[in-house]
């Protein structure tokens, strides 16, 4: 092998030598082996080299939940450049925000519906090149990124993508190969898979709460990956009647949907249920285990330095921590517990640094003055011997919405940008499915239509972050009340 491959590619690479005939991955387009995505990564890979990419380039991918994302994955492994996946529910909202940010070498992105403009990059970037990739829809752009984005990354470098701050502050997470496999070895051992286990996943790829444990599980595993390009988990029961061991990585809200029309069928499927949301009480476990015939499981994940414990959902359970992770308790919150902080045995490096004292950063100490600990804005319960029994909520204004870390403040700040609104609110609601949405409360002056506001904040928001409800307060008091 090369010495330029990358994590992502050694762990294709190796299954392949011990077990290569056996299926893989089976998407809404393809089936395939895991010889076979070798096969295609290794000619997508000798391709991109062709036109001059290879070790250390950073490589966006904008592309749903696809086989040619996993095949592009593993082809920019190979040649040991950088993959920055991107959410394309964003259009080119984040695309383009991660050019800006970053010395992006190229662009790889599928059309959506009819939209298929060229894209229009940031003042300083000069396009060497736009062809579409062979045998396929996608679009490929090779460009020469401005000098003042700086020296490349990090030597080590293999993954990126961007997360949002407490502040709304975007950050990109630079993960390493040592950091992958840490990932991928603790998905492995924490949700058990084996040969046999069906990992399915119908979310979007992108967002590192579905990427850790579908993604990384499976490369580390001996696992099956069963994918599609719709967020509904109907789309990936239907085709797989049999299986040893089906773990469904989605959102509580779409679970509880699927076992409300599974049992109005009368079919009962045994598949564990894999939430990766960690402020999920256990009692919404129950009608899950009753339709399913097995205990959810229950993900703790922090982005910036991925998966750090898991638990069953049943009463008294208590987490399992990640291997090389340590948690501890930090500072009290009263009624909510106290802060739950970790200390990785990988470094977490984003880009910019986030400050000590914010979520994703460094604590200003950890227990009994030990350095190294990191604030995960998670507020826990902790039992007598010090173990984490339950995630309350959190310290911060950080909510997760279809499975997409949002910022509160960065929804107001967009609010507070329109000429009219002096005050804005921002909190989550949930519908009656259990579905989150964000409202918002605002004081504006003059006569400020609804559909003015609707427009302004569709412009300048992506659209997970786009506030369902809009409700005028004429008395300033009673939002400075609620905040």
């Amino acid at each position: 092998m090369s010495t330029n491959e990358g994590q992502i590619y050694r762990w294709l690479a190796s299954a392949v030598k011990s077990g290569g005939s056996q299926r893989s991955v089976d998407s809404q387009e393809a089936t395939l082996s895991r010889r076979g995505l070798l096969l295609r990564a290794d000619r997508r890979a000798r391709e991109l080299a062709g036109l001059k990419l290879g070790a250390g380039d950073l490589i966006a991918l904008s592309m749903g939940n696809v086989t040619e994302f996993l095949v592009l994955l593993l082809a920019v492994s190979k040649l040991g450049a950088i993959a920055a996946p991107v959410d394309p529910a964003n259009g080119d909202h984040s695309l383009l925000g991660t050019c800006r940010r970053l010395p992006v070498k190229a662009v790889i992105r599928r059309p959506r519906g009819l939209d298929n403009a060229p894209l229009t990059y940031p003042e300083g970037y000069e396009l060497t090149s736009r062809r579409k990739l062979s045998g396929s829809l996608l679009e490929l752009d090779v460009l020469t990124p401005p000098a003042e984005l700086g020296a490349p990354l990090p030597a080590d470098a293999e993954f990126v993508f961007e997360t949002a701050g407490a502040d709304g502050t975007l950050r990109d997470v630079i993960r390493s190969g040592r950091q992958l496999a840490a990932i991928g070895e603790a998905m492995r051992s924490l949700l058990e898979i084996e040969a046999g286990t069906h990992i399915a996943c119908a979310q979007p790829l992108t967002s590192p709460r579905f990427f850790d444990p579908a993604l990384f599980g499976w490369l580390a595993s001996e696992a099956r990956l069963v994918i599609a390009d719709t967020p509904s988990l109907h789309a990936l029961l239907p085709s797989h009647p049999a299986y040893e061991r089906l773990l469904v990585v989605d959102l509580l809200h779409n679970f509880q949907g699927a076992a409300r029309s599974l049992k109005a069928a009368g079919q009962t499927r045994p598949l564990t249920a894999v939430i990766p949301q960690a402020t999920v009480a256990t009692t919404h476990a129950t009608p899950l285990r009753q339709v399913f015939e097995v205990d959810p499981v229950q993900l703790l994940l922090l982005e910036e330095v991925g998966i750090l414990g898991a638990r069953t959902m049943r009463r008294g359970q208590r987490y399992r921590v990640a291997p090389g992770v340590e948690l501890a308790a930090g500072d009290a919150y009263p009624g909510d517990g106290r802060e739950l902080l970790c200390r990785p045995s990988e470094p977490v490096l984003t880009l910019p640094t986030t400050p000590t004292g914010e979520v994703g950063g460094p604590a200003e100490a950890g227990p009994e003055g030990e350095a190294g600990w990191i604030h995960s804005g998670y507020l826990g319960r902790f039992s007598t011997r010090g173990e984490l029994s339950e995630i309350r909520g959190r310290s911060d204004r950080l909510v997760n919405l279809e499975g997409r870390r949002a910022s509160l403040d960065a929804i107001e700040a967009a609010l507070l940008d329109h000429r009219r609104i002096t005050q804005a609110h921002a909190r989550v609601d949930h519908d009656v499915d259990g579905n989150p949405h964000v409202s918002v409360t605002y004081v504006a002056t003059g006569e400020t239509p609804v559909d003015d506001l609707q427009e302004h904040v569709v412009a300048a928001l992506p659209p997970y972050m786009v506030p369902r409800v809009l409700e005028r307060e004429d008395d300033p008091a009673a939002i400075d009340a609620a905040i």
